[in-house]
Parts: structure tokens; C-alpha cells; sequence
């Protein structure tokens, strides 16, 4: 029996595939070139090693950029965000039915900017792991563990959902349930969630 839901944020509740348009458009950047130079930093952000204002500075220098250090990256990155609806409304569905939380790569900036602007359904999470707050990135099995200290549950009580298989592995070999989300399939996954912890 389930007992305790993770889920992916990126491409499971929302579709991220438009990041950056809004700050391109802004300032008459090329998207390929930023998500270029994106890709350079992406790492320590994830691991909390930079931040995105720090990222946001090297960005400044490198692009030129005028009147720009107080540009709100955070704000503008998540405007790009799309809801994945399905897997949203089976949130709200599941709220206090089930304990739920987020396992998610990602700069707690970006997370919390996320929150503000209403891209994550309003619930009570009972453990939000971010890589940049534990300092550890998926697939590294450290990051399960926190996981699965924190969920208080057996680990065949724990569903995961994530979009990438390789995220998938160890969670299955500690025992987890899991399903692999196709957000263009999203209403086929939520079946197959509700279909497990039902």
C-alpha cells in the first residue's frame, strides 16, 4: 500500500520546454546562445554551489547587459512555466489522502519563485528535498536516502514519479514504487499513479 508520493517537479508538474523566452525576449537575446551559456552554470546551481543571482551576474557581464543587475531572473524564469493540468488536479485530488512531497533538481530560487507564483499546486508538502539544499543531485542514491529517511514509510510504501528512467533506477532497487511520466501522455500517467495507490 502507498503511503507517501514523491514527485518530480520539472516536466511532472509543469512543462518547462519555453524556459527563458520571457528574459530572451527582455533582452533581445538569442535563446540557443543563453541556453548555451545556461548549460556552463546549470550544474552548481543544482548543487547549490551558485545561485541564480550569481548565475544572473555572469550573464550581465556576458551579454553586455545594460541596467540589468536588477533584473529578477527568478521571477522571470518560471513565467515561462506551463501547469501539466492532469497531474495538478490529481494533487489536489489526493490532498489529505495521501503524504506527498517533491523530489526535484533544481536552485531553491527557482522552486520558491515556482511557489510564489502559483506554478505548484497548494498543498502541504510533508518533505520538499531540493538538490541545492542537500548539496546532492538524482541519480546519486544519496539524495534517495534523505528521501527515504524523511518519509517516515517502508520503502515499499514510497510511489516516486520522475520524466527521466535513469532517475528511476535506484529508487527501484531500494525497493520504491515508481512511474516514468510522459507530459505528453500526462493523463496516461495520472491513471497509472491513481492505479497504484488506489
Amino acid at each position: 500500500m502507498i503511503k507517501f508520493i514523491y514527485f518530480d517537479f520539472g516536466a511532472v508538474l509543469v512543462n518547462y520546454d519555453n524556459v527563458f523566452t520571457k528574459v530572451c525576449n527582455d533582452f533581445n537575446l538569442d535563446k540557443t546562445e543563453f541556453r548555451k551559456f545556461y548549460n556552463n552554470f546549470v550544474d552548481n546551481m543544482d548543487i547549490g554551489k551558485d545561485g541564480v543571482f550569481g548565475f544572473w551576474k555572469k550573464c550581465v557581464e556576458n551579454f553586455n547587459l545594460k541596467d540589468a543587475f536588477d533584473y529578477d531572473l527568478a521571477k522571470s524564469w518560471v513565467t515561462d512555466y506551463k501547469i501539466i493540468k492532469p497531474i495538478y488536479e490529481m494533487i489536489g485530488f489526493l490532498e489529505g489522502k495521501i503524504k506527498m512531497g517533491i523530489i526535484s533538481n533544481i536552485h531553491a530560487d527557482i522552486w520558491w519563485a515556482a511557489v510564489d507564483a502559483n506554478w505548484v499546486p497548494k498543498i502541504k508538502y510533508e518533505e520538499i528535498i531540493l538538490s541545492s539544499d542537500v548539496r546532492v543531485v538524482k541519480p546519486d542514491k544519496e539524495i534517495y536516502e534523505i528521501a527515504q529517511l524523511k518519509s517516515g514509510v517502508n520503502p515499499d510504501e514510497v510511489l516516486f514519479i520522475d520524466d527521466k528512467e535513469e532517475n528511476l533506477v535506484i529508487p527501484k532497487e531500494m525497493g520504491w514504487k515508481t512511474v516514468l511520466f510522459d507530459q505528453t501522455k500526462a493523463e496516461d500517467g495520472v491513471l497509472k499513479i491513481m492505479e497504484l495507490v488506489k
